[in-house]
């Protein structure tokens, strides 16, 4: 009974009429980093944004797949190292595996532009600027080629189905019909 209370999620925000909860240890351990930075509170702020704001951009991927898909989206909670995007389950296979996707190629989305910018250009002269880049570049590149590895609770275990599904997909008949109606020539 006493576990249970140590799962106290925190109403944060709101996306497209899905409610965002973090989990308590998510401020706390904010609260210590941030602690432990006095010399550079806006440089670990930046930092510990960046680093929740990959997650949660991960997330919101897996919400606007289901959405797209026709799920109702209950809500999304962030945690230290991982989130949760709690929404119905699609009929299909095919829609489980397209969700599945939807929060790599949200990161892939942010991430390759970022990362093209960085070697053409690279880093400004702002320290806290160049950590916002960096997250959301390379880190967030390494968190969804990490999160596609098969392996449960990955999204590889599910995304990599999408495949396989394609071909049991049923397919639809193309039927040819006379047009109704006809030239004058």
């Amino acid at each position: 009974m006493r576990l249970a209370r140590l799962n106290i999620l925190l109403e944060v925000m709101e996306i497209r009429r899905v409610k965002v909860f973090v989990h308590w240890s998510v401020l706390v351990i904010g609260v210590v980093i941030l602690a432990g930075a006095i010399e550079e509170p806006l440089l670990a702020f930046s930092m510990l944004a960046s680093y929740y704001g990959v997650i949660l951009l991960h997330e919101c991927g897996h919400m606007f797949a289901a959405q797209c898909k026709g799920c109702a989206v209950w809500s999304i909670e962030l945690y230290p190292i991982w989130g949760i995007t709690r929404f119905n389950a699609p009929y299909a296979e095919y829609d489980r595996c397209v969700i599945a996707w939807g929060g790599v190629l949200a990161q892939l989305v942010v991430a390759l532009p970022l990362l093209i910018w960085l070697e053409i250009f690279g880093y400004t002269r702002f320290q806290t600027l160049n950590i916002v880049m960096a997250i959301f570049g390379g880190f967030s590149l390494f968190v969804a080629l990490f999160n596609l590895l098969p392996i449960r609770p990955l999204d590889g275990s599910i995304a990599w189905m999408l495949l396989p599904s394609l071909w049991r997909r049923p397919r639809a008949k193309v039927v040819r019909r006379e047009p109704r109606w006809r030239s004058w020539r």
